[in-house]
């Protein structure tokens, strides 16, 4: 894989490019789709892939190279699509190698795995037990090698692993809870925890009514509040500032959130996106995004970095800096302590479909799925249905008033895009409105 790498390199340099970058992916995936309680297709995956960035007289071109016997051909097709195509003004250039990377190894237990149905079936049991009636979801284990080479003298090999689980529970057609597992060691994989967690969820779930628009104080599940952090992430990539689509644009070294949330971008850490390098061959490492509240940097690459005169997070994306794993510090309160803490108010266990009404100011709704619980002194009175948080992202994160002090790994495909580590979070005065409005 690295002399397929360095042989992309070589050649699209030879053809006149100054800067070039390739990396060579083999994927090995394994998923098992469950409905009804029961395993219902398992599907495997292998194949090798090439992702290329190539820069020509500062013309930019990115692509993937699905037939790697026939890349020598691919990289002279790209190169003259770069020759052709608009130069680049802002673009800088990519990071100089070598580089030294951390040893890291993916677990030997995940990478033996090859049956994943005592994973389903834990999952589905623990729904079951909790009251639901039927479960849905999908099973993943993941493994990848990555081999990257870049003009500049990075070189470097990877190897990461993985597994994953999630699952829908239901009692009735508006009675459905969520759960997930996630892990890089397969001794902290739960899948039970996962299941418990939706069927509890789904049997908390009684006639529910459609709610009332108002301000609420609001209890965050993880995965809801996994969505808002995601968020932060995302729209912190100086890319998405200097496209102004962001709502962090000059804001370095101000209060964009409450004291009590502090937020790192850690790509080196456990977690299902670990990695030892980004998408120019920079270590990864962990930064920090938010301090107790104030903004202290952008995501970058090579290129954003000497535009705002910093230094690279080892976050490229080659085109725009990416987040890979976002940890959000816990706080010092039980989740019991959360739940107790609100007088009346709503516990919202999940959501999706967020939208930006604008991206600079960032306003947003989002909508809230499977169980919307009213809560009274921290118990339960009745459920919801058919309601909207409709509000701005940097207020709902100046009200967050507290933290549980545990997190948990969320990620999934409707809403947390990369691993987001997060607490239930405490929040005040949060906007809801009727799905209808």
């Amino acid at each position: 894989m690295e002399d397929i790498a360095s042989r992309i390199v070589s050649r699209a340099t030879a053809l006149g490019c100054e800067d070039a970058v390739a990396e060579v992916v083999a994927n090995r995936s394994y998923q098992i789709r469950f409905a009804r309680n029961e395993p219902v297709i398992s599907s495997r995956w292998r194949e090798r892939t090439a992702s290329v960035f190539f820069v020509h007289e500062k013309r930019v071109v990115a692509s993937e190279i699905k037939d790697l016997t026939k890349a020598d051909e691919a990289v002279e097709r790209l190169v003259k699509v770069a020759k052709t195509s608009r130069r680049n003004p802002e673009y800088r250039g990519i990071a100089q190698g070598p580089f030294r990377y951390t040893r890291m190894q993916p677990d030997p237990k995940i990478l033996r795995l090859d049956d994943g149905n005592d994973h389903v079936a834990a999952a589905v049991n623990g729904a079951l037990e909790m009251g639901a009636k039927e479960c849905a979801g999908s099973f993943w284990k993941y493994e990848t090698e990555h081999a990257l080479a870049s003009s500049n003298g990075a070189l470097g090999r990877d190897h990461r692993a993985g597994v994953y689980l999630s699952i829908r529970a239901l009692v009735g057609p508006e009675a459905s809870g969520h759960g997930i597992a996630a892990a890089s060691r397969l001794s902290r994989f739960d899948p039970a925890k996962a299941g418990r967690k939706a069927g509890r969820v789904a049997a908390l779930v009684k006639s529910p009514r459609v709610g009332t628009a108002g301000r609420y104080t609001v209890v965050l599940d993880p995965l809801i509040f996994g969505s808002f952090t995601d968020h932060v992430a995302t729209l912190a990539s100086a890319w998405r500032v200097l496209a102004g689509t962001s709502p962090f644009g000059k804001k370095i070294g101000k209060r964009v959130a409450s004291e009590a949330l502090t937020v790192y971008e850690d790509g080196s850490a456990e977690s299902l996106a670990r990695r030892r390098f980004d998408a120019e061959g920079v270590p990864t490492r962990r930064t920090l995004l938010v301090q107790k509240g104030v903004l202290k940097t952008y995501l970058h690459n090579t290129s954003t970095a000497k535009r705002f005169k910093a230094r690279t997070t080892g976050n490229a994306g080659l085109i725009a800096p990416e987040p890979h794993a976002v940890d959000v510090k816990p706080g010092d309160w039980s989740k019991d302590e959360i739940f107790a803490e609100v007088k009346d108010g709503l516990w919202l266990t999940n959501t999706w479909y967020t939208r930006f009404q604008s991206y600079v100011a960032g306003d947003l709704s989002t909508i809230p799925r499977d169980g919307i619980f009213r809560i009274r002194k921290g118990e339960v009175v009745e459920c919801w249905k058919d309601i909207r948080v409709t509000d701005n992202l940097l207020r709902v994160l100046r009200n967050v008033v507290a933290l549980s002090d545990r997190t948990e790994q969320m990620t999934w495909w409707g809403e947390v895009s990369v691993p987001n580590f997060v607490p239930y979070a405490l929040v005040k005065d949060v906007r809801i409105t009727r799905s209808a409005e």
